[in-house]
Parts: C-alpha cells; sequence; structure tokens
C-alpha cells in the first residue's frame, strides 16, 4: 500500500513501506505534530510573504516550515504601507502576532482574509477553501475592547479625564469629554437611587 498524506502534510506511510527508513520518516512526522501545535515561527516582513509548507514529501531530514507553525510572530521596520501573508490553503489555525509596522493582511490565496493592524495579535483560522476567518481579535495595547457587530474590537483613549459612553445603537462607543453630572441626571439618580 502506497503512502498517503494528511492535511498537515505528514506522511501516513503505508503498511511495508519505507523500509531502512521508516523510523526517519516517523520522527520526522513526530516533528512536524509538534510544530504545528506550539511551534513559533518569527518572520521578518519586508514585503508580501509567502510562508513555506511542504506536504506529499519522504523527506528524511526535518527543518522548521513557517506556514506549518501554530504562532507567527510578524516583525519588520515597515511603515505607510500594506503587506499580505499567504499562508498554505490547509485547514489550519494560527495565533498571529503582527510587529511589524504595517498593517498586515492574512489570507490563504482567495478574497476572504483578514486586516491586523500594527501592534496587534488575533487567532485565526484557513477552512482549507483558501478563506482566512478570525476567530478572536481586538485592538491594540492600552484599548479598551468592545464588541463591534460580533466582533471584538478596540478603542483607545488618549486624552485624560475622557469617559467612555455609548448611544445604545448599533454606533460603536467612544470617549467623550467627562463633564460630570448634569442637574437632570443628578435629579434622575436621585429618585431611582434614594
Amino acid at each position: 500500500m502506497a503512502s498517503t498524506w494528511s492535511n498537515l502534510g505528514i506522511n501516513l506511510q503505508g503498511t511495508g513501506d519505507n523500509s531502512g527508513t521508516w523510523g526517519q520518516l516517523t520522527n520526522v512526522n513526530l516533528q512536524d505534530f509538534d510544530y504545528a501545535i506550539s511551534g513559533v515561527a518569527a518572520i521578518t516582513l519586508t514585503g508580501n510573504t509567502t510562508l513555506a509548507f511542504t506536504t506529499n514529501s519522504s523527506s528524511t531530514t526535518y527543518s522548521n516550515e513557517a506556514g506549518r507553525a501554530a504562532i507567527l510572530v510578524l516583525s519588520g521596520a515597515l511603515s505607510a504601507t500594506t503587506v499580505t501573508v499567504t499562508v498554505p490553503n490547509i485547514q489550519k489555525n494560527y495565533v498571529v502576532v503582527n510587529n511589524s509596522g504595517a498593517t498586515t493582511i492574512i489570507s490563504a490565496g482567495g478574497s476572504t482574509t483578514i486586516s491586523l493592524l500594527n501592534s496587534t495579535s488575533a487567532y485565526v483560522y484557513s477552512n482549507g477553501s483558501s478563506s482566512i476567518f478570525t476567530a478572536i481579535t481586538g485592538g491594540t495595547t492600552n484599548q479598551i475592547q468592545y464588541n463591534n457587530s460580533g466582533a471584538l474590537s478596540g478603542i483607545a483613549n488618549t486624552t485624560s479625564g475622557y469617559i467612555l459612553t455609548s448611544n445604545g445603537t448599533a454606533s460603536a462607543p467612544s470617549f467623550q469629554v467627562n463633564n460630570g453630572i448634569t442637574a437632570g441626571k443628578s435629579i434622575a439618580l436621585t429618585l431611582v437611587f434614594g
């Protein structure tokens, strides 16, 4: 029976296959599993990047491939630009940390992508059909997170003395000048709380 390969590129060895190299191939498979579960790929971006990923390989030598890693840490000195990082078009989840200096689009080659602002992180997954989805994302350091139509978003306050308010509609909360409690609100609070 001939070998086949899994979604993660794991060599599923057939009975009687790979005489003399079976153990080495098994070790490569175990290292691939380990990297897919807990591997961290540090990637310095200088422009659009496609992450390495090999499948259907019978190599007896292991090598880290960023497309198989569990965590992608993006760095670089980009500014005022948008770059695309293309992950393998397989069923796979990633934690992405974007410290590249640019907005980064995560793609699996299709039209459904996600964008990560600089200094943000997200938990994303590829469905194996060229689409990328975000499971958890929202804001950057020192932002307050809120639900924005089902997506986690963040809002920053850059001015001291402001308070976070919402008008109760579909619009996002915002920081407003803290003018204190007006006479009408003071009377209403007195009636409610005594």
